[in-house]
């Protein structure tokens, strides 16, 4: 069974029964200003969940989904884009959509082969995947790339022109290391977009039954950035301003506001993998957020 959690002036959770506890602890741990609703679903269905987000008269303002699968194990390219049709109809109306961007680092649910496997809707333009990071060393402080993050290119959605310039630089640089051309579509659309922490040296604690435990996961990632531009939004309501909608493009827009991570591979310990170098890459995308220097750039806009 799959759950909908609903934060019905901000924010919004998709997930697996076990993930719920998870994300609701997440993105709380940033503040609790958000007011929280649940959904129920007996079925996972991308299409049906957007619909439903599409029609509610007034829903969230940000959306974390963690979840997803492979491109190639989606019923068909046909249904992947009437999804996106959706997601760019709910983000005209200034709703934003995050998606934790895999565990299983280039390979996919499909595992280990010839190719990797991009994720959808990791891979879709119009949403924001969210990568996965680790802590350099035993404590907070820098951090990189976690290997098991989700990460790499679309087979089936070209590279959209807002992320063209980060991510031909990414292409052209030697120290990205880059694996055989014939693991990857070098031409697709490239994420994840951004990252935060999301691997299992320094896990999340939250409480489930009375208990404390460790939880990582692309899954843990992205209700965490989900909560910070819940928080962003809030600065451009409270100044009577529009809500920031489709995030991409201020992404890619505002490099200097995210942390960059500069280490580590997505190859999930399994040989080739896209290392994280300066700038974006599809190991942890932008980097991960920075709040002040974030806060900055949404008060500059009009």
């Amino acid at each position: 069974f799959f759950f909908f959690f609903f934060l019905s002036f901000f924010f919004f959770f998709f997930f697996q029964a076990e993930d719920g506890i998870r994300d609701a602890q997440e993105s709380r741990g940033l503040g609790d200003v958000y007011k929280r609703q649940v959904y129920y679903a007996a079925e996972y269905s991308l299409l049906n969940w957007i619909k439903t987000v599409g029609s509610t008269p007034n829903p969230g303002w940000v959306h974390s989904v963690s979840y997803g699968n492979d491109e190639k194990q989606q019923t068909s390219v046909d249904y992947m884009n009437q999804v996106n049709v959706q997601f760019q109809a709910i983000g005209a109306r200034g709703i934003s959509i995050l998606f934790a961007s895999g565990d299983q680092g280039v390979w996919g649910r499909s595992g280990h082969g010839a190719t990797f496997n991009p994720d959808f809707p990791g891979g879709s333009p119009y949403i924001t995947a969210v990568g996965g990071t680790d802590f350099a060393g035993s404590s907070i402080g820098d951090e990189t790339a976690w290997s098991a993050g989700g990460g790499g290119f679309s087979n089936t959605f070209a590279r959209p022109s807002f992320q063209d310039k980060a991510v031909s630089g990414y292409l052209s640089d030697s120290s990205a290391d880059l694996p055989a051309a014939t693991y990857y579509n070098a031409s697709g659309r490239g994420y994840p977009d951004v990252a935060a922490l999301g691997g299992q040296k320094n896990p999340y604690c939250v409480a489930t039954n009375g208990f404390f435990s460790g939880v990582a996961g692309t899954s843990a990632s992205s209700p965490v950035v989900a909560g910070v531009f819940a928080l962003l939004n809030d600065l451009r309501l409270s100044a009577n301003k529009s809500p920031l909608g489709w995030l991409n493009p201020f992404i890619y827009q505002n490099p200097q506001a995210f942390n960059d991570v500069t280490s580590g591979k997505n190859n999930a310990g399994l040989g080739a993998g896209f290392t994280a170098i300066k700038g974006w890459d599809p190991a942890t995308g932008m980097g991960t957020p920075n709040y002040q220097a974030l806060a900055a750039a949404v008060n500059a806009l009009p």
